[in-house]
Parts: structure tokens; sequence; C-alpha cells
């Protein structure tokens, strides 16, 4: 989409899903992306378990128009899944061919059974 000759960069959010398994210490991890707050796809990236550090990355792949998002766990191999977006108007344009990112998150459970995920700023 172009104004005034200016190309519109889209703002692209990632949400991080964690879901427990019933009666585990494990997670269900999905990643939900939007686009200018709007739904563009959600992908799970298979379970993590309680206290465990999980990498998760997302990358915009240009000449097939989709996200990558993958996870790993130390000592696994990484699950990827991929987003597709093809937007109207011209999304090789729209998305940064170098949009990435990256995350180290460990999951920590308490008591009361809240859960919550802590970034590593490592």
């Amino acid at each position: 989409m172009k104004d005034s000759g200016t190309t519109h960069r889209l703002e692209v959010q990632a949400f991080l899903i964690l879901e427990r398994v019933a009666g585990s210490k494990e997670f269900l991890v999905s990643v939900l992306l939007q686009a200018d707050g709007q739904f563009i796809g959600k992908t799970s990236l298979g379970t993590v378990a309680q206290g465990q550090e999980i990498l998760l990355s997302l990358r915009w792949d240009q000449p097939r128009l989709r996200f990558v998002a993958s996870s790993q766990v130390a000592g696994s191999v990484p699950i990827l899944s991929f987003i597709p977006f093809a937007s109207p108007d011209a999304a090789d344009a729209l998305v940064p061919p170098e949009f990435s990112m990256v995350k180290n998150f460990v999951l920590h459970s308490d008591s009361s059974n809240n859960t919550e995920a802590h970034e590593n700023q490592n």
C-alpha cells in the first residue's frame, strides 16, 4: 500500500500462548500473530515442561510470503511452523525482509497454579 510515495510498514505482534496439559507439568506452546491489529494466524510449537528454558523465534520468509516460527528446548530438535501471509497490498513490500525476533523464556509455576513465562535477558 503506497501513500504519497512512502511504503506502509506493518506493525506485527506475536503473542505467546501457554496452555497447561491436563494432569501434567507440561504446557502447549502456541504463537498467535496479528498485523496492524488483524489476526494473521496461530500455530502450535510443541510442549515445554515447567522450569524448562525454551528459545522462540519468528522471522519473515519474503520469497514464500510467510512467517516462520520455531521453538527449541535445550537438547532437542527445533520445531518449525509456518504461517502464510498474503496481502492484496503486496505483502513483500509491507513486511520488512529483515523482520526477525528471538526470545528465551523459562516457565515458572507456583503452588497456587499460576504460571508465568519469564524472558531471559541474556
